[in-house]
């Protein structure tokens, strides 16, 4: 086996061992959507973390593994907690990854988690001592500028915007799981405000209650969709502004969330 090899394997085995893909036995409740650790000049390097618990989650209990500082030095006055299904950025030079970034409606943290090695490395998540997600890189991983999501293994450059993963690990707009009550599919993932409208297709034997949700998880509007409707629905986005939403379905206990990104 080449050097090469060798490496790539033990770097599978630390992905796999803390969840670092979507088809691991058991999702965290807090994990890593995107690691950006060298890019180009002047972005500064910035990790994704999105909270899938579906409960706020204080952010004084956590903090990467390799430094002693909880996450709350660098909260925002007010916000002691991640939001249901918020995505939050941390980076050393949030100002400027704001400029970067091009709009406001999505969470940065300030927090000096050191330098992110080009070449290779590791970020984990503590909770208290305990390690609940943890990512690793070389230079196999990625092709710098690049960033990548560490739940898929590929390049990725959307900040604050999460893809559906289903329980498979297959990910995108489309269908759902074999014992889903209901399929769907968007129109479109990425928006143009004021140019591209956004619509969604339901089939369901079944009622299926369609929410829009902002950034934070909070409902902006809602409809049920009827049995057997089978047709496009048009969603009101004239109240958002640049940034990131979310889709809920749901019918019975069953929901499914799906993010979506506004651009001008």
């Amino acid at each position: 086996m080449s050097n090469k090899e060798n490496r790539s394997g033990r770097l599978m085995g630390v992905l796999l061992c803390f969840c670092g893909f979507a088809f691991c036995a058991e999702v965290p409740e807090l994990y890593f959507t995107e690691i950006h650790h060298c890019p180009a000049e002047p972005e500064p390097e910035w990790v994704e973390v999105y909270n899938a618990s579906g409960r706020p989650l204080p952010i004084e209990e956590y903090r990467f593994c390799n430094r002693s500082k909880n996450w709350s030095v660098g909260k925002t006055r007010g916000r002691d907690s991640i939001a249901p299904y918020e995505t939050v950025l941390f980076s050393r030079d949030t100002l400027l990854l704001r400029e970067y970034i091009g709009f406001k409606d999505v969470r940065l943290i300030q927090y000096a988690m050191g330098y992110l090695n080009n070449t290779a490395g590791s970020l984990a998540i503590c909770k208290g001592d305990s390690v609940i997600d943890s990512v690793a890189w070389d230079k196999s991983t990625v092709t710098c500028p690049a960033g990548f999501n560490p739940r898929t293994g590929r390049a990725e450059n959307t900040p604050g915007f999460q893809k559906t993963l289903d329980s498979r690990g297959s990910h995108g707009a489309g269908t759902e799981s074999r014992n889903a009550p209901f399929t769907f599919k968007l129109s479109t993932r990425v928006v143009r405000l004021n140019k591209t409208p956004l619509r969604v297709y339901v089939e369901s034997e079944q009622s299926v209650e369609l929410k829009l949700l902002d950034s934070a998880g909070r409902e902006q509007w809602k409809t049920v969709v009827p049995p057997y409707s089978n047709a496009w629905l048009n969603i009101p986005l004239q109240h958002f502004d640049i940034g990131v939403a979310y889709i809920s379905l749901s019918s019975g206990r069953y929901e499914k969330l799906v993010g979506f990104l506004l651009r001008p």
